[in-house]
């Protein structure tokens, strides 16, 4: 199965890192002494339906990871997601929910989430519980409770006036931390 992890870090200098990494359905290989998975580099069946044939040699294969940073003001947010497809979703709806709806990154980690899945021949809308969606007009599929499906994204944040901020998705294994100066 697919293996990609998330880390967010953020100091009280401004600096951020964002890392997704993915071994994707991995190749089985770690060369000795580094700890590291060597990716196959075709994990990612949701955007590499083709495999081998996606496209040209050469072609940088299609991913969905998107470590991101972002600054306003003071504050500087270090974000990203495992969760294939649904990395993308996962990000955007988080990013709505800090700068649109002005919620902690905690809230916003775990607000329920929804996902278009649109591989089939009609468009499916995924839901977790607490979302209104039956009116939407399409498909809906409805989850018991929030799941991985839904990617897991973690998130840190540090502001001069607010300090640190940290949150780590309860739909996967994980956590954070806050180091002591």
């Amino acid at each position: 199965s697919g293996s990609t992890v998330h880390t967010s870090a953020v100091d009280a200098d401004g600096r951020a890192c964002a890392i997704t990494a993915s071994s994707g359905y991995g190749s089985g290989e770690m060369p000795d002494g580094t700890g590291l998975w060597m990716n196959n580099c075709l994990g990612e069946l949701e955007l590499n339906q083709k495999g081998l044939e996606a496209g040209p040699p050469g072609a940088r294969l299609p991913s969905n990871m998107a470590p991101t940073i972002a600054r306003c003001d003071d504050r500087v947010l270090a974000v990203g997601s495992p969760g294939a497809d649904r990395i993308t979703t996962a990000l955007m709806q988080f990013l709505s929910n800090v700068i649109d709806m002005n919620m902690t990154l905690s809230d916003a980690v775990d607000y329920p989430r929804i996902h278009v899945d649109t591989r089939g021949q009609e468009p499916v809308v995924a839901a977790e519980p607490g979302l209104a969606v039956d009116d939407c007009g399409l498909q809906v599929r409805r989850f018991p409770e929030k799941g991985m499906y839904f990617g897991g994204v973690g998130a840190a944040q540090f502001s001069a006036t607010m300090g640190f901020e940290v949150a780590a998705d309860p739909r996967r294994e994980g956590g954070t931390f806050v180091a002591d100066r």
